[in-house]
Parts: C-alpha cells; sequence; structure tokens
C-alpha cells in the first residue's frame, strides 16, 4: 500500500513539472504555440534579428533588438521600419511598452517603397495612397495629421474610445484584424476599433517612431509580433 502511495506521488509530481514545463514554453516571449503553429500563426521577429525588415543604416540607428524586444532609440532619430513581405487579408498581433509621451504605431498595408524618380521629376504617390496606422499615441499634439486619432484607432478610419490609454511601463497587447474593408482592434483583451475602408487592399507591416523631438526620452519595444493569413 505504502509503495503504491509512493508511486502515485511520483506521477503527480511528474505531471505538475510537466504542466509546468508546457506552461514555460508557452509563455515564452517570441515563441509560437504548438496550437499556434497548426492555425497558421508565423513569428515576424525571432527575438534575436531584424532579418524580416528591410533596415537601412538610418533605421539601424533607431530600431535595434534589446533583451528579445525590437526596441528604439528616440535620441537617435525617427522612423518607420517594414517587413520585406507584402500581406493582405491577416490577423497581427503584437505586446508593446512604452512611455506614456510615445508617438507611434502599427502601419499596416503599406505600398512597398517606389523607385526614385529621375532627377527633376517628382516621385509618383502609391496607388491607393499610403498605409492605414494602428495609433499608438495618447496625447494629441495639436499641428499633426490624424492627431485626434489616439491608442487603439486607425487614422483616418476609426477612432477608439478617449478611455483606451498606454499602460506606461507595462506590456500591452494589441491585435488587428485586417479582412478586405473590415477593421477590427483588440486592446489589451477588448475591442475598441471597428470600421471599413477599401483605399488599401495589401502591403506591408511597420514599425513606427514618430516625432521623437516631441519626447526625447520616450521610447518603445515590441516583442512577440504574430501574424496569421486569413484565407478567401
Amino acid at each position: 500500500m505504502k509503495r503504491l502511495f509512493l508511486i502515485a506521488l511520483a506521477v503527480c509530481a511528474s505531471a505538475s513539472v510537466l504542466a509546468q514545463s508546457t506552461h514555460n514554453s508557452a509563455s515564452q516571449p517570441n515563441t509560437l504555440t504548438a496550437q499556434e503553429k497548426k492555425e497558421g500563426w508565423v513569428l515576424l521577429f525571432d527575438g534575436k534579428t531584424l532579418d524580416g525588415w528591410n533596415v537601412t543604416p538610418n533605421l539601424a540607428k533607431v530600431w535595434k533588438v534589446v533583451d528579445g524586444a525590437i526596441k528604439t532609440d528616440a535620441k537617435a532619430g525617427s522612423g518607420t521600419m517594414y517587413t520585406k513581405t507584402e500581406y493582405t487579408n491577416f490577423v497581427v498581433r503584437a505586446e508593446f511598452r512604452a512611455d506614456s509621451a510615445i508617438n507611434s504605431g502599427i502601419i499596416l498595408r503599406q505600398p512597398p517603397a517606389q523607385p526614385a524618380p529621375p532627377p527633376g521629376q517628382k516621385p509618383t504617390p502609391p496607388p491607393g495612397g499610403p498605409g492605414y496606422e494602428l495609433q499608438i499615441r495618447d496625447k494629441n499634439p495639436g499641428n499633426y495629421s490624424g492627431g485626434d486619432f489616439l491608442t487603439g484607432s486607425i487614422v483616418g478610419v476609426v477612432k477608439a474610445p478617449a478611455d483606451v490609454k498606454i499602460l506606461p511601463g507595462q506590456w500591452n497587447t494589441v491585435e488587428a484584424t485586417v479582412d478586405g474593408d473590415h477593421f477590427v482592434v483588440v486592446y489589451n483583451g477588448k475591442k475598441v476599433a471597428d470600421g471599413h475602408d477599401a483605399r488599401r487592399s495589401s502591403g506591408t507591416i511597420g514599425l513606427q517612431l514618430a516625432h521623437p523631438e516631441d519626447a526625447t526620452d520616450a521610447n518603445i519595444e515590441f516583442r512577440n509580433l504574430k501574424l496569421r493569413e486569413l484565407k478567401k
């Protein structure tokens, strides 16, 4: 009887260790769970490199990999870094941690960079205009376009409620579903925006740092950048 009791204790202990191990594995930043892989999710950031992004020498000064996150250096300037791959209909998820004074965003469906025009000619605007911006900014400076579209909003499309704010110093979660002309934003587990716009149908994903001169000590870092394409 005593032997059976000891065996039962050993089995329970093993199960507990396995469960804890599975939980820790699933919660590791910049990794995919078995379920996520089955559902078709991919990582846009592996936690170590920026291999999936177009990084110019200037952008390399602004965006760096620090402790498993993509982090800005506001003192180095501003800039938006885009993925090398274009997407049409998708769900994109991210975690970010930022100062409340940050002026940032996630760009959706940005057209690829256009070749430089011949000397003396103006660049041709891309068909459909620039991409959409999922805003990460709590304050309206009053002198920038789209200033009243604040955190959780899709600029020019739909506004999030006024009480949607950055939790400073904490990891905030954001998810955007972009399906045809339909945009839905879930922020920290709550749906905060639902709107429609058909201006652009595809493009790259971007991480933006804008106007760091307004808050030179305000930075943002991203991790757990994941995307799942939606099939039609």
